[in-house]
Order: C-alpha cells, then structure tokens, then sequence
C-alpha cells in the first residue's frame, strides 16, 4: 500500500512541474511575440506618419 501512495506521489509532482514548465513556456513565448507586434505595428505607424503630407499649418488631414 505505501509503495502505490509513494508512487501516486511520485505521478502527481511530476505532472505537477511539466504543467507549470509548460504553461510557463507559453506565458514567456507569448509576451515576447506580444511585445514584436507592438514594435511592427508602431514602425508601420511611424512610416505612415512621416509618409502622410501635412498643410501649410503643419496639420495632419484628420486633424482637421
């Protein structure tokens, strides 16, 4: 009996660390390809930004 309870033990820890390893991981993977996007998409808003013509006031057209 104390040989299958050492075992379950044994069963439960390691499913225990992969899940946390595993979920871990995939925190860390996710906040770095959130972090890229967010550089992507504020490059692209910088080249719009110096791309799009002003008028004579130095004003954007939407902020007309």
């Amino acid at each position: 009996m104390l040989i299958m309870s050492v075992y379950g033990t044994w069963k439960y820890a390691l499913k225990t660390v992969l899940y946390v390893a595993i979920g871990g991981t995939a925190l860390i993977i996710r906040h770095h390809n959130r972090k890229k996007t967010r550089r992507e998409l504020d490059k692209g808003t910088e080249k719009m930004m110096r791309n799009t013509p002003k008028d004579a006031n130095g004003k954007y057209p939407w902020e007309q």
